[in-house]
């Protein structure tokens, strides 16, 4: 199951991510992140010991009862129910060993090793001693179990995980037999020539090492490296700024932010491979502070469970809904949450800044959220767009005392307990909001209190993503909870209609998103309940999009040649989709990095 993407714009990975070391200094942290959970187990075993403790009599009537029970039926008595779970014991009086011929006290291995002068291996051979210790027998020569690897290695391995400045990287969320990970995808859009006539492909020669060799490669899609969560993902955010550090121009990072059903938020390191803890748990220490508090004097717990969802104000206390960092402001991440409250992070302290609370969206949780900055404008790096249960999208100037108090509101059928699932933006004045419903509204935030511009029935069951094309106007991408298929849609001129209904084999779509970056604008990464994994489809390349989008994506070529003839390179986006370029359906390579198998699909 894939439930949350992100793209990784190009050249913030590092080159060469560094390999997970543990050391003494990372051990200390690891042991300070793990303190602060203590108390709160102690107290959740009191708790449980309490209750043994309190049930503790009417197990032993149970128990009595099956006893008698045992005694009464002669076929159950023979197997000795009442001594079960004892230890076994033998001929001389010591427990039973779980390996035959070794004792609990003196009982030793003796490994003896051996030369296959064939093949050139080693047979271990073990047998039982009373020595007490492990003693290691070898014939002929001397063997080296432990080799440290050879320059040559070292090297093929540093290239492995190398990563091109022409790079994006894509985040996914997955879980398998209820074991969460973050997969980091590297996706190389390709070099070299992309038909018989495709003359621009000279000039790439200038820029392009690979393609002055004669090369030609095709984009590419893998799994670079993985990360393990404690905790079922439900969104994912890519951050540019290294948390703890300095709040300047110099201070840019290549992180990911995970929202979990825990009220806290992972901050992990993407440079970095084989890593077992994040770096920051933002929340952690003030959740365990509100935790204790709810607990009582001392840590010992009442009776009463405590109120899972109370609002504090220094961090989440329900499970993380949503995840927007703030690209004018790169200090500030905003978080949503079950527990209705919107809070805004700022990472060189790593702590809350500001909190909206649960006034917002009227006491309900806030599903989801979004910057409304556009090309850099400093303005709106301080706008929010919000979505909750309430039924209300909400756009708020997060710089204002009164947040609440002078937000604008858009009903997207509060009127009938509708509830927003997914909110986006659509340019610079439209939003969009998601219902359970399965309907999509469209609004303009300069008409407060009016009508919406549209109203589409995207689907018959909860909308569960919602994207829209950052370089096409008018396109947008729906999936719902309950279908299998990604529905396109053309809603230039206020006037919805769907252009294309594709099932990608994913299962249940829950999460799409578009590159929001040009050379790579028309690729859509999406994922659902399936277990077939990521899909990459080229959304540009589709016959049925590109005829009617046709003068937009005319408008995308030009715009792409003049951005990269800035920087004194070839386009390549400007000379796809030409007569005979197939559509692009991608998926991952299996085997990840260093696996040379092609899964490109052309439909």
């Amino acid at each position: 199951m894939i439930s949350a993407t992100a793209w990784v714009p190009r050249g913030f990975a590092s080159e060469f991510p560094q390999q997970y070391e543990l050391d003494d200094e990372e051990m200390k942290r690891i042991e300070a992140m793990s303190k602060l959970n203590l108390e709160e187990a102690q107290a959740d075993l009191e708790e449980a010991e309490d209750e043994e403790a309190e049930e503790a009599e009417e197990d032993q009537i149970d128990s009595n009862k099956l006893k008698d029970q045992v005694d009464i039926d002669g076929d159950l008595k023979e197997y000795d129910f009442e001594h079960y779970d004892d230890d076994e014991i033998d001929e001389t009086g010591e427990k039973v060993f779980m390996f035959p011929g070794l004792s609990n006290t003196r009982a030793a291995y003796v490994k003896s090793v051996k030369k296959n002068e064939s093949k050139g291996d080693y047979d271990d051979e073990m047998e039982g001693s009373n020595d007490g210790d492990v003693e290691e027998v070898e014939e002929e020569e001397e063997e080296h179990y432990l080799q440290l690897p050879t320059e040559e290695e070292k090297l093929a391995e540093r290239a492995e995980l190398q990563i091109y400045p022409t790079d994006n990287l894509v985040l996914a969320t997955r879980t398998e037999d209820e074991v969460s990970y973050l997969d980091v995808y590297v996706y190389d859009d390709g070099a070299g020539a992309l038909g018989p006539d495709d003359k621009e492909a000279e000039g790439e020669k200038k820029y392009d090492e690979d393609v002055k060799r004669g090369m030609v490669r095709e984009g590419n899609l893998y799994i670079h490296h993985d990360l393990m969560l404690p905790s079922f993902p439900l969104c994912v955010e890519w951050l540019s700024f290294r948390p703890k550090g300095e709040n300047d121009v110099q201070n840019v990072g290549n992180f990911a932010a995970i929202g979990t059903f825990a009220p806290t938020i992972e901050l992990w390191n993407l440079d970095c491979v084989d890593k077992a803890f994040p770096d920051v748990i933002l929340g952690e220490t003030e959740y365990a502070e509100w935790s204790s508090k709810q607990s009582g004097s001392k840590g010992k717990k009442s009776k009463k469970k405590k109120k899972v969802g109370k609002v504090y104000s220094k961090c989440h206390t329900d499970a993380i809904l949503s995840l927007s960092h703030n690209r004018i402001f790169r200090n500030v991440l905003c978080s949503t949450s079950a527990d209705s409250t919107v809070k805004l992070w700022d990472l060189t302290k790593c702590r809350v800044e500001r909190g909206i609370d649960d006034g917002l969206h009227g006491g309900k949780a806030v599903s989801n959220s979004r910057w409304m900055y556009s090309n850099g404008d400093e303005q709106g790096g301080s706008i929010l767009l919000t979505g909750g249960y309430d039924g209300y999208m909400r756009i708020s100037d997060v710089r204002v005392e009164d947040v609440i108090k002078n937000s604008k509101q858009f009903s997207c059928g509060a009127d009938y307990g509708e509830e927003v699932e997914s909110v986006s933006k659509m340019g610079e004045h439209y939003i969009l909001g998601g219902c359970d419903s399965g309907n999509v509204y469209c609004y303009d935030i300069r008409k407060e209190g009016e009508k919406p511009l549209w109203t589409l029935h995207a689907h018959d069951s909860g909308i569960s993503t919602l994207s829209s094309n950052s370089e096409i106007p008018g396109l947008i991408v729906s999936g719902a909870m309950g279908e299998k298929v990604v529905k396109v849609w053309n809603v230039k001129d206020s006037k919805p209609r769907m252009i294309l209904s594709k099932d990608f084999g994913c299962g249940n779509v829950l999460s799409t998103a578009f590159a929001d970056e040009l050379e790579v604008s028309g690729n859509l990464i999406l994922g659902g309940s399936g277990n077939s994994g990521l899909k990459m489809w080229d959304c540009f390349s589709n016959p049925t999009i590109n005829k009617s989008f046709h003068e937009e994506l005319g408008g995308l070529k030009k715009r792409a040649v003049e951005e990269a003839a800035k920087y004194g390179r070839v386009s390549r986006i400007a000379r796809k989709y030409q007569k005979g370029y197939g559509e692009s359906v991608v998926e991952p390579e299996v085997g990840g990095v260093g696996d040379n198998d092609d899964d490109d699909d052309e439909n």
